[in-house]
């Protein structure tokens, strides 16, 4: 029955028509309710710079030192350089041509790239001596020179040689981002130190991807040429590519046409270098993966580190107002969007490049060509409008959506022993499996979007194919020529007239150029989901805690005369005050119990003293300076406290007793295990101290972490101590020996001759009638104040009365005597 039942409820959810079950409105959101824009996407993606610049820039190993912590400058920066730098270019870019590397001549297309190396060296000589963002603009716009030096070499002037040469001054350019030098003066005289830059992962991946794609580019140039005109249509090769495979003989300069037997040896030829390849490529592809995987994964680790750095450093305020599932989702699963900007943006860059190049090359063949295919972008945009901010509402609620199952889930587990002791496991699974099918049918609604505007794309763009290649196929019939052959022949390839290879070759490339520019749709639609995960990220990181560091705090390091509460007021809620002009000093050495009725404000008063939050009014003083004179985390570390939660985790005895006492020695372990008296509880574990705890202490009972917590508090050995209901769950005899070991410890010394002070918050008489001083908190004021038996003496005090009720809980009276 209830696999129908479930099944049913799938299927309405996520039906094979339509758009499934309603989601609730106050868990959904319209397209109105959007509030992006294309700038606020690409600012939310360039946010995530600061945790990707790392693995770009790399860090600085310097001989002698080893590899610093800090990130690598962009370009340069703390007294080095790179002067050697413009000499060196100079020299390489004039060297190749005047002893002949390359030819010296600027016939076309060689004076394109001798002025683009021209401007590259012009470039690396401001570089060295300018600084900021004035060096930043120079060395970007060297980079876009070397890539555009690189592209002219490859693709349109023939040989290898000026390859190589452009190859040679780019790599003199970047030898320079790389090893820097500085001088050092002293009185000893000057000192030549140099560094060089590692750890740049990005630049090695994305530099092999470029040298990669652009010698498969002219491969694949080449195998077409050898493939469709000279083994299948009997025409010579090219000079070039004659010398290129060692066969001179089949060179149209020797030959008219190739024989038989030349053709089979092409054949063969085109084989090897395949095979060759493929054997090349293959590991490598697997190893690059494998590298990009790993530094991808440690940009979503900083991300993560930051966020959770940031979570805990958040207020009690915002955790009392968010579920742990929500936040959980926020560092699991929206922070591994950060992996997706750098290949969103690398694949969107690659994917214009390659997009205006084919388009390029194609308009060499046919103006016609690099029309229609522009001419398809307009449908293609205006689809993309349309459908840009349902991305972003369909993205965030899915995020939503599944944030709250994981806050279900989490609730549910905390739950286990609730819900079996209540019987009420079927409506814990009922609330489950609504909110799986809510967050089914979001991610069900997002995708049905996506594959809309994918099927409507690839309409458009497959159209625009099959009229393209109609087109070539109808010039190739007719051997048309191409609109710019004498370039074309400039370059070394046989694409002067629309032939076999100009067709096969043209098809396949107009065909990648029209789905790379449909393609970029597709990328910026999934942008939109990736800037929607980054705006809940954040949203976290955007957070200022509540309470921080003043400037100029000091380290706690004493104390020595008192804790003192002068006026303080606070409120969770401005219409709801919890505390209201609290006053009353403590010293050292001292028990002092906080007692009063639920809800009066007892907790909120000692949250004050651990700086969990700060007083809306008065103020709260060590030894006569205000705890935000102090550094947060230092005054923590001086403040131990037990809750009356008693958490718990799952690892051993000892660990959970060295919580936040990572340093503390086996012998301060023992002790807090003396005073919390847990000897007996040791005795009965199968491997004491060592022994594992389940998930929340779940092996021991409730009396026993209580005891756990109270050593764990002790171990600290701070000055001053905070017990939460101390002894609640604990028996009369084992929490008199508890209370009187707390007083001997509190009267030590606490590393500073003047004892400990102890708050203790509780309702347990005898507990209470231990405390050297009792504040009787009600409607956020110390009512009364004093030790138990003056505080007994006021006839009609407030204490007196919560005595007899604690007493004699039924009629509240006392008995004969009038003595507690």
């Amino acid at each position: 029955m209830d696999y129908h039942r479930r099944h049913k409820a799938l299927a309405n959810a996520v039906p094979y028509y339509g758009v499934g079950d309603p989601i609730p409105p106050d868990r959904d959101l319209r397209v109105s309710d959007d509030t992006g824009s294309i700038s606020g996407v690409l600012y939310l993606l360039l946010r995530t710079w600061p945790y990707i610049r790392p693995q770009l820039f790399g860090r600085w190993w310097v001989p002698g030192e080893g590899i610093e912590d800090r990130v690598a400058e962009g370009v340069a920066g703390r007294g080095y350089g790179f002067g050697y730098m413009p000499p060196l270019v100079a020299a390489v870019a004039i060297g190749g041509p005047l002893l002949g590397y390359v030819p010296a001549s600027l016939a076309f297309p060689l004076n394109i790239l001798y002025a683009v190396i021209l401007a590259m060296a012009l470039c690396a000589c401001f570089i060295p001596f300018s600084k900021g963002r004035v060096q930043g603009a120079f060395a970007s716009a060297l980079f876009v020179l070397g890539l555009t030096a690189n592209v002219v070499a490859s693709a349109f002037v023939e040989g290898a040689a000026d390859g190589w040469y452009a190859g040679a001054v780019t790599g003199v350019c970047l030898l320079g981002w790389i090893l820097q030098f500085r001088i050092d003066r002293s009185r000893g005289g000057a000192r030549l130190r140099c560094r060089i830059r590692v750890a740049s992962h990005i630049v090695y991946f994305y530099g092999f991807q470029g040298i990669q794609g652009a010698l498969l580019l002219v491969l694949g140039l080449l195998m077409a040429d050898l493939l469709n005109q000279s083994i299948l249509q009997e025409e010579p090769l090219t000079p070039s590519t004659a010398k290129l495979l060692g066969q001179p003989e089949m060179s149209r300069e020797v030959t008219d046409e190739l024989t038989e037997e030349q053709r089979m040896a092409l054949r063969w030829t085109r084989v090897r270098i395949m095979l060759m390849v493929y054997a090349l490529l293959w590991p490598l592809g697997v190893i690059i993966k494998y590298y990009q995987l790993w530094f991808l994964q440690n940009i979503n680790q900083d991300l993560r580190v930051a966020m959770a750095d940031r979570w805990r450093r958040l207020s009690l305020r915002h955790h009392s107002n968010h579920r742990v599932g929500d936040s959980i989702y926020r560092i699991q699963t929206d922070a591994e969007e950060v992996t997706g900007v750098l290949e969103l943006v690398v694949e969107i860059s690659r994917r214009i490049i390659q997009s205006l190049s084919y388009m390029a090359l194609l308009t060499l063949l046919s103006p016609w060509l690099g029309l229609i295919a522009l001419g398809g972008l307009f449908p293609i945009l205006l689809i993309a409008h349309w459908a840009m901010r349902r991305f972003r509402t369909r993205s965030l609620v899915r995020r939503m959506a599944g944030a709250d199952l994981t806050s279900r889930m989490h609730e549910a587990f905390r739950a286990v022993r609730l819900n079996k002791a209540y019987g009420v496991e079927k409506q814990s699974q009922d609330r489950f499996e609504s909110d799986q099918l809510i967050s089914l049918n979001a991610d069900y609604r997002e995708k049905r979007i996506h594959i809309g505007v994918t099927t409507a794309r690839e309409s458009i763009t497959e159209s625009l194919i099959l009229g393209g290649v109609l087109l070539m196929a109808l010039w190739a019939n007719a051997g048309r020529p191409t609109f710019a052959n004498e370039l074309i022949a400039l370059a070394g390839f046989s694409f002067i007239v629309w032939n076999l290879t100009a067709f096969k070759w043209a098809r396949e490339k107009f065909s990648e150029g029209v789905n790379s520019s449909s393609d970029l749709i597709d990328m910026w639609g999934r942008a939109q989901g990736t800037a929607m995960g980054l705006r809940r990220v954040f949203d976290i990181l955007d957070m200022e805690p509540e309470v921080q560091d003043r400037p100029g705090a000091i380290p706690f390091d004493e104390f020595s005369r008192e804790v003192r509460f002068e006026n303080v007021t606070f409120a969770y809620e401005e219409d709801r005050p919890v505390l209201d002009g609290v006053s009353f000093a403590v010293r050292p050495g001292t028990v002092t119990a906080i007692v009063g009725p639920t809800g009066s404000g007892k907790t909120t008063l000692m949250n004050l003293l651990l700086r969990l939050y700060d007083p809306d009014e008065g103020s709260i003083g060590i030894d006569g300076r205000d705890l935000r004179d102090y550094e947060v985390d230092s005054l923590r570390s001086n403040i131990a406290i037990a809750l009356q939660e008693n958490m718990l985790f799952g690892m051993s005895v000892r660990e959970n007793i060295r919580y936040a006492a990572q340093d503390a020695s086996d012998e301060a372990v023992y002790d807090a295990i003396r005073v919390a008296c847990m000897d007996d509880i040791l005795d009965g574990l199968p491997e004491g101290l060592d022994t594992v705890l389940g998930d929340r202490g779940g092996r021991l009972s409730t009396g026993q972490r209580q005891r756990l917590s109270i050593a764990r508090a002790v171990v600290r050995d701070t000055p001053i101590l905070v017990l939460d209901e101390p002894t609640a769950a604990l028996d009369a005899d084992t929490e008199q020996r508890v209370l009187a070991n707390i007083a001997e410890w509190s009267a030590g010394d606490a590393g500073s001759g003047s004892g400990r002070a102890v708050f203790l918050i509780t309702h347990r008489l005898s507990t209470i009638r231990r405390a050297d001083n009792i504040l009787f908190l009600d409607g956020g004021r110390i009512v009364e104040s004093g030790s138990h038996d003056s505080l007994m003496g006021m006839t009609d005090g407030r204490y007196r009365a919560f005595v007899q009720t604690e007493m004699n809980p039924i009629d509240g009276k006392e008995d004969e005597t009038g003595d507690a």
